[in-house]
Parts: structure tokens; C-alpha cells; sequence
């Protein structure tokens, strides 16, 4: 605009030309009017998020700040939400604003703040924080932009299932907890009765007993302990429907697990094979539960054409005498070999089967459904395996609750028990 309208005043009064001078005016015009307004008004632009840990369902709360040195009309104010976050609520001071794709504000002088409120449904890891805020000369002749690049990495929890039962391991450790040991020791869960014998602590005669007796008999009762708990995450395959899949079972069923098992003061350790294997040694205390769930945010579908099997972690990650779960659909051989191979070294293992079937689609004629008959006896022959290594497979089909799975496995460990002894 400058260089046209330079050119044609040139033109013009050296041509003699009075119609290109009037042309030209004008554009130099714009041009010196367009200098005159060109300050942006905004001196300093601030963004940043909180919290940045949130259940499914909450918000976060995205505030940026702007100080002005003058009024700023139509500043625009893009931000980049990633897939799945919704934009509830922007107030800009106690002024509400329509949530849009790009928010239109007008600004006053001095220091004012953007809110905008942001919902996760689904949990995992969300980047906020990054978006851009520009605003154009009251005549449009300049524009200016500025990138946000402060972003916070916010992680969603799934909300815990409240758990009414949970595994059971065959041995505990000596540490305090909730868990009855089957062994006998000072404690509150009665034993049994027997004689007294030199060495006995007195408070222990049932005095009652004696009474009737003529002997003394002393009171033997089950110590509360509590164990080691380990969840073997699968994020080798996975079977999906739309946004439904069996990883989303697994990470919800650990966070119940985590926070069940949590609650009874069980060490808890997780291992998520897949890509790199990622664990958290097991442990206990609010801290270190959130641990075991920051990192279960981090669970995702890994491919890896190299595996090799649980040297890949330490071995302090599968303490001696821990309950192992395995959380996995069983279609990848590695993940059903790294079982085997947990089963072989001597662990307490139980498999729960995240059912794949419900997310595949309907087979349509003979050879659909003859693929899917060799396809089936093909899992039952894996969970057959299993079985004879003395393995409890249960399977848990989305839309049930957790429970169901749970009890059928105490069922089964129960009566496994039962056949050995």
C-alpha cells in the first residue's frame, strides 16, 4: 500500500496528472493513520493451568492473564484442546464469554484474566495450556500475534470402582494390615485352643476354658498381616469398538485394584508390558499410590517387534510370595509367554481376562463364523494351558462390574486349595 501509493503521488504530480495524486492519497493516508494506531495495547500475556491431576468429569482451569496499557477491542484468543477435552465455561473477569473454537474479547486497561474451564470424560494424559492471541489495527492495516507456549501436562483418573471383594493371596508378609495370615500369632482373628505350655504369655489363657478343663488352655489366634499384590498391565493388543477398548478395562480395573488393595495396606506394584516395559516396585502409602496411577495414565497400545520377557525389569519387582494379576484380552502369544513364564518361576497367579469378544463385530456368513469357531477354540486352549499350571482364568466382560470376576477367582482359588490339601 506504501509503494502504490508513493508511486502514483510520484506519477501524478510529476505527469501533471491530478487524477492519480487523488488515487494515491488516500492510500498514504491509511498508511499514516495506520502508524498512528498501530500499538497493540497489550504489554504481556501469562497462561497457565490448574489443577493439574483431576478424575473423569472434573475440570481443570485455564487462566490467562493480560495487562494492557489501553483498552483492546476484538483481541482473539485461540486455545489448543486436545482430542476429548471439552470447553464448559469462559468468564473473562466476572464477564461471561461464548466458548468458541477462537473467544472475541474486548480488554481494559490494566490487568484483567481469561478463565476457561475444561472437562476430560475419559482419562489419560491431556496437553493445555498452548493457543495463540491476536488482534488486528482498528482500521486493519496491521496484525499481531502471540504464541502460548507454557503447556501443562494434566493427567485424568478414572474414578475407583468401590471393590466388595478382592484376591486373596496364599501368603502374607510380616507387615501390619488388614489381611487375617493364615498363620498363628499374636493377633484379633481366633485360631484355635490348646494347652498351655512353658514359655506362654499369660494373657493369653481362656481363663473359661481352664475353668472347665482343670487344665490351662491358652487362646491361639490369626495374626493381621498384610501382602504383596503385583498387576501385570497388557499394552501388547488390544480389541476396540469406536472409543471402547480392553485397555480402558485394564487401567479401570488396576485403578480399583490399586485403590482396593490400598485400603487394606497391601504393598502394591505394577509392570506394563508392551512397548517398554515400564514398573513401579511395590509399596504403599498414598504417595506411592499415586505413582502406580500417574503411570497407568501413561498406559497405551506399544508395538515392539523385540521382547525379551521379564529380564527386561528387575527382579525386585516380583517380590517372593506376591500375588500376581495379570490384566490382559490374551491375544498376544508374548504376553500369555511373560504369564507362563511368572507361573513357571513359582508366583501366585490369576489371570483376568479382559473379553475381547464384545468388540468384535458379528461374523456375516460360513467362513466369518468357522474363523471365528477356530479362533475360540484357540482361546480355550491358551486358558487350558493355564489351567494344568493350576492358574485361575476369569473373564470379564465390559458393562459387568468388577465383583463378578473377582468372586468367581476367590471361588476357584477356593476350591483349588481344597483339591491339594
Amino acid at each position: 500500500m506504501l509503494v502504490m501509493g508513493a508511486l502514483g503521488l510520484a506519477m501524478g504530480v510529476g505527469l501533471g496528472v491530478p487524477e492519480l495524486v487523488v488515487v494515491a492519497a488516500p492510500l498514504l493516508l491509511l498508511v499514516v493513520i495506520g502508524h498512528l494506531t498501530n500499538e497493540q495495547g497489550i504489554a504481556s500475556v501469562t497462561i497457565e493451568v490448574a489443577p493439574d491431576r483431576v478424575l473423569e468429569d472434573d475440570t481443570s482451569t485455564i487462566r490467562v492473564a493480560f495487562d494492557a496499557t489501553r483498552p483492546a477491542r476484538d483481541v482473539e484468543v485461540r486455545l489448543d484442546l486436545p482430542a476429548g477435552a471439552v470447553l464448559e465455561g469462559v468468564r473473562l473477569g466476572d464477564v461471561p464469554v461464548d466458548p468458541d473454537e477462537v473467544l472475541v474479547v474486548d480488554l481494559p486497561e490494566g490487568s484483567t484474566t481469561l478463565t476457561a474451564r475444561v472437562s476430560f470424560p475419559g482419562w489419560g494424559t491431556y496437553l493445555l495450556g498452548g493457543g495463540s492471541v491476536g488482534r488486528r489495527s482498528p482500521i486493519g492495516h496491521h496484525a499481531y500475534g502471540l504464541e502460548l507456549t507454557d503447556r501443562t501436562v494434566v493427567k485424568v483418573f478414572p474414578h475407583p470402582a468401590a471393590l466388595r471383594t478382592i484376591l486373596e493371596p496364599v501368603e502374607t508378609r510380616l507387615g501390619f494390615g488388614e489381611l487375617v495370615s493364615r498363620a498363628k500369632g499374636p493377633g484379633l482373628e481366633y485360631a484355635d485352643l490348646r494347652q498351655w505350655a512353658p514359655g506362654d504369655d499369660r494373657r493369653t489363657i481362656n481363663w473359661r476354658v481352664t475353668a472347665r478343663a482343670g487344665d490351662p488352655w491358652v487362646t491361639q489366634r490369626h495374626p493381621e498381616r498384610n501382602a504383596d499384590i503385583v498387576l501385570l498391565i497388557d499394552t501388547f493388543a488390544e480389541a476396540r469398538r469406536s472409543i471402547d477398548a480392553t485397555i480402558d478395562l485394564a487401567v479401570r480395573a488396576a485403578s480399583a485394584l490399586i485403590d482396593a488393595h490400598g485400603r487394606r495396606l497391601d504393598r502394591i506394584g505394577l509392570m506394563a508390558f508392551g512397548g517398554p516395559v515400564r514398573w513401579i516396585r511395590p509399596g504403599m502409602g498414598d504417595r506411592h499410590r499415586y505413582r502406580l496411577l500417574e503411570l497407568l495414565m501413561e498406559s497405551r497400545i506399544d508395538w515392539q517387534h523385540h521382547w525379551r520377557g521379564l529380564s527386561a525389569a528387575p527382579s525386585h519387582t516380583l517380590p517372593a510370595n506376591a500375588l500376581v494379576v495379570g490384566l490382559t484380552p490374551l491375544l498376544d502369544e508374548r504376553m500369555v509367554a511373560a504369564l507362563a513364564d511368572v507361573r513357571a518361576r513359582g508366583f501366585d497367579l490369576v489371570i483376568i481376562e479382559l473379553e475381547p469378544t464384545g468388540f468384535l463385530p458379528d461374523p456375516i456368513d460360513d467362513d466369518g463364523r468357522l474363523a471365528r469357531r477356530i479362533w475360540d477354540l484357540e482361546r480355550d486352549h491358551v486358558r487350558r494351558r493355564f489351567s494344568e499350571q493350576g492358574v485361575i482364568v476369569t473373564d470379564w466382560h465390559p458393562g459387568e462390574p468388577l465383583d463378578l470376576p473377582l468372586v468367581r477367582a476367590q471361588h476357584l482359588r477356593a476350591r483349588l486349595r481344597g483339591a491339594r490339601t
